[in-house]
């Protein structure tokens, strides 16, 4: 990627008006608590570009296909910025992988470092540019930690392109059946994992920070610790076993979902922690 593409970006981008309504409600979830772990002034100064918390802008990059068919200029470019892609090295050990991204599809990876490095230098880009570098890794750092958005070379599959003459579908978007309906591994993580843990709560935010929130702050830093990349092999190898677990048209139901809560909860809650502690380097 070019240096600071976001930053020659953000004229264009900012010009689609913001008049729908965002999606994605487990990324809102993760803004939420990271919102509640800012210091005064990492909140007061997202809360000054963005015009609103960060909450609110948590979705904005699933936005990406309803703007492509504007036609803004280079931003079809983020396409796959939202998954991450390793390859296997080892048993239960991985590296990041530059195959997606040497393809010329792009990978979650080292755009996220780039939109961080472009907000610690804040103070010399225009409002705009921060802005797009800003929701951006709102986003980005929710999807880096979904299990639905890791990418494993080692599957023949990772690519959804011909092999052989034969057109198959990524690992993630393997079909499942979810209470007696058709759907893919995918959304059963990505929409209804925490979701499913209490669905007495419905869409209670609140209700869910209060449930999941409960980290002290010496485990909070403990979950921050490291590099971007350590995260992402991290969630790598947390992750991995899911695909082992599932095969082609099984069935599955809420209690294969409360049987992996612990990794569900465990990812929500990096996802916010360590968003908040990206966002509070940037804004000192």
């Amino acid at each position: 990627m070019k240096k600071l593409f976001l930053v020659l970006v953000a004229s264009s981008l900012l010009c689609v008006q913001e008049a729908v309504a965002w999606g994605g409600w487990a990324h809102k979830l993760i803004a939420i608590i990271a919102e509640s772990h800012l210091t005064p002034e990492a909140k007061a100064l997202t809360e000054k570009y963005l015009g609103s918390p960060i909450y609110n802008h948590a979705s904005w990059m699933d936005e990406v296909p309803v703007w492509k068919k504007n036609h803004i200029p280079g931003w079809e470019q983020t396409s796959w910025w939202h998954m991450c892609t390793v390859d296997k090295v080892g048993k239960n050990r991985f590296a990041l992988s530059d195959k997606r991204a040497s393809s010329g599809d792009g990978d979650l990876y080292p755009n996220l470092v780039q939109c961080v490095d472009n907000l610690k230098n804040y103070r010399n880009l225009t409002d705009s540019a921060v802005v797009v570098n800003l929701k951006c890794v709102v986003h980005m750092v929710g999807d880096m930690h979904c299990p639905s958005h890791i990418f494993y070379t080692e599957f023949e599959d990772c690519f959804p392109r011909k092999i052989n003459g034969k057109k198959y579908r990524r690992h993630d978007q393997m079909y499942v059946y979810y209470n007696g309906k058709k759907t893919t591994n995918h959304r059963v993580w990505d929409g209804l994992s925490i979701k499913e843990i209490w669905p007495e709560y419905g869409s209670d935010y609140e209700k869910f920070c209060k449930a999941l929130d409960t980290a002290s702050p010496r485990k909070r830093a403990k979950m921050c610790k490291g590099t971007i990349e350590e995260w992402v092999l991290q969630n790598a190898k947390d992750i991995r076993y899911i695909y082992d677990d599932i095969t082609p048209n099984c069935k599955l139901d809420r209690q294969y979902l409360l049987d992996n809560q612990k990794l569900s909860k465990q990812q929500c809650l990096r996802a916010s922690y360590r968003l908040a502690h990206i966002l509070n380097e940037c804004f000192k």
